[in-house]
């Protein structure tokens, strides 16, 4: 019976394979493997394909820094991949964020990363939303690459929970824990609430809703842009607590609203206000079990 040898299993060939893989082990600390570039090469995010379906766009980490992500497009037709907006360019500078920001982040499972972590098209695939460092910003996809970000809030406040209204007129966001709207057409703003501030949020998710139900906003649109619905979130009645958020170099320590099992939710109501008036119309949602 002939035995047939494939001959790239050599014993040679495999103490040369074995002394090459020892040889970049050595090579390969724990520093290493959290440093950029990242060893898997580079992974997209968030992909999304535009409502004219000519493009699709998508986040990807820096080549120096993982973590840190850009807003790219790969153009069908043309068959490219182009770099829309470099977060580097845009902020320069690293932003804090918020307290809510930073839950909300933590909630979703993207705490450690920076730069967009996210964005939205607009209905018409023209606009892309693109919140970053606290402040929004609008990339005309028809634009010049050099003239095609429009800057739409500056201000010391945070502005998150972005979106386009159904029809494209306008953005809202959640500033100050009150919902806010800009008025894509004649760039004025407005807020929609007033009353948000310490325990008591407007158009803001609350933990349960956020941790258990996996919803992280707390307003919608109607389809017509014509009225936000939005929830009044009163955490008056849940209890406060300590946890630890440890770091490599500190610990800090941080107070928190916490529904323990068997203790107080929120308290949660949904309002309706219209967007020419702003006057506010509670829903009856029936009659609290307790």
């Amino acid at each position: 019976m002939t035995s047939h040898r494939c001959p790239i299993f050599t014993t040679g060939c495999l103490l040369t394979l074995l002394a090459v893989s020892c040889a970049q082990a050595d090579q390969l600390t724990i520093e290493r493997l959290f440093q950029a570039p990242d060893l898997s090469g580079s992974s997209l995010r968030a992909a999304k394909i535009s409502p004219d379906g000519k493009r699709v766009a998508y986040l990807r980490g820096k080549d120096t820094n993982k973590d840190q992500l850009d807003l790219w497009a790969y153009d069908i037709a043309g068959k490219k991949h182009v770099l829309l907006v470099d977060s580097a360019q845009l902020m320069p500078e690293p932003q804090g964020l918020s307290a809510e920001e930073e839950q909300r982040r933590e909630r979703q499972r993207i705490s450690a990363l920076s730069g967009i972590v996210e964005y939205e098209f607009s209905r018409d695939a023209r606009y892309l939303l693109v919140p970053l460092g606290g402040d929004l910003f609008v990339y005309d996809l028809k634009a010049d690459p050099g003239k095609a970000v429009h800057r739409l809030t500056q201000t010391e406040s945070y502005e998150t929970d972005a979106h386009f209204s159904p029809r494209g007129r306008y953005v809202s966001f959640i500033r100050d824990r009150n919902l806010y709207i800009h008025d894509l057409h004649s760039g004025n703003e407005r807020a929609l609430t007033s009353e948000g501030g310490g325990t008591l949020s407007c158009g803001m998710a609350e933990f349960i809703a956020q941790e258990e139900m996996d919803r992280d906003t707390g307003y919608w649109w109607a389809p017509d842009d014509s009225a936000v619905a939005y929830t009044r979130v009163d955490e008056s009645t849940v209890e406060e607590v300590e946890r630890l958020e440890i770091y490599a170099d500190n610990v800090k320590v941080v107070k928190q609203r916490y529904p323990f099992t068997g203790g107080r939710n929120a308290d949660v109501q949904l309002f309706v206000t219209p967007v020419t008036d702003g006057t506010a119309v509670k829903i009856d949602l029936g009659a609290d079990p307790d």
